[in-house]
């Protein structure tokens, strides 16, 4: 895949959300999920949920996750998608507060 971006989420956090990225120059989307190699944390449980906007403003869940059982996924279809953000969908208060998403654009 072609262009990278990286995101950090507070997996510890129930109301964690990363920050946002456009996306709307891109058809397919990939993301791996990873725990930061500055701390000792781990993913544990948590689970990152990729959110959707097609205004930049207004969000909603996606079927797209990942965790440490799933830690990438790829060919994610974003055709119609301006914006991308995760959020928290279940927590672990164990885990990394500031776990990596690596995004992968094409």
């Amino acid at each position: 895949m072609g262009v990278q971006r990286s995101l950090q989420i507070n997996l510890a956090n129930p109301d964690g959300v990363s920050n946002s990225t456009v996306v709307s120059n891109y058809r397919s989307l990939g993301a791996t999920l990873f725990p930061n190699e500055d701390t000792s944390y781990t993913l544990g449980s948590g689970v990152a949920t990729m959110q959707l906007s097609t205004d930049g403003e207004n969000f909603v869940d996606s079927t797209f996750a990942i965790s440490n059982s799933t830690q990438g996924k790829f060919a994610f279809d974003i055709t119609t998608v301006h914006t991308i953000r995760f959020r928290t969908s279940t927590a672990d208060g164990s885990a990394d507060p500031a776990a990596e998403i690596a995004i992968y654009m094409q």
